[in-house]
């Protein structure tokens, strides 16, 4: 094949100096900031003022704003009222401060948020409604003392009626 008997073509350069606007070198202005004394001082400035609104307010779950958990508590705080009057009734808890901390724990329990959280308020309120059961070891005894217990009443009985 060969060189080509006419070489292609090509476009005049630019006018100017030659070079694409869109490859200029980047100006980052916080760094041509630092080049002055005057800069330096301002960023510092800039760095040690506390922020006005710095993220999420305390108490807010991930995944939500003030404003839109605020109604979901306010709904969840009458349920558990009315759930811990029914709780009352029913397992007589008549202390105010512990049907206070049983509302709180309720409350707690079935707001979204920190599991962790939720856990601890539902084991709360287990304590509270739930007696604890006994350990298995005596139960398992007790039981096989009653069937021997039971067993030899069976077989005096039965040794009773076949003489």
């Amino acid at each position: 094949m060969g060189a080509p008997k006419h070489p292609r073509k090509k476009s005049p350069p630019r006018a100017g100096n030659g070079a694409c606007p869109q490859k200029a070198p980047k100006q980052n202005y916080f760094s041509t900031l630092m080049q002055t004394e005057e800069g330096r001082k301002l960023r510092q400035e800039w760095s040690r003022k506390k922020r006005k609104n710095p993220g999420r307010p305390r108490g807010v779950p991930d995944g939500y704003r003030k404003a839109q958990i605020e109604p979901i508590r306010a709904k969840i705080r009458k349920e558990a009222t009315e759930i811990v009057k029914i709780m009352a009734e029913k397992f007589e808890i008549e202390s105010e401060y512990a049907k206070e901390a049983l509302t709180t724990a309720v409350e707690v329990m079935r707001v979204p948020g920190e599991t962790r959280e939720r856990l601890a308020a539902a084991r709360l309120v287990l304590d509270f409604t739930k007696q604890k059961p006994a350990s298995k070891s005596e139960v398992a005894v007790s039981k096989a003392e009653d069937f021997l217990a039971s067993l030899i009443e069976d077989d005096g009985s039965e040794t009773k009626s076949s003489s």
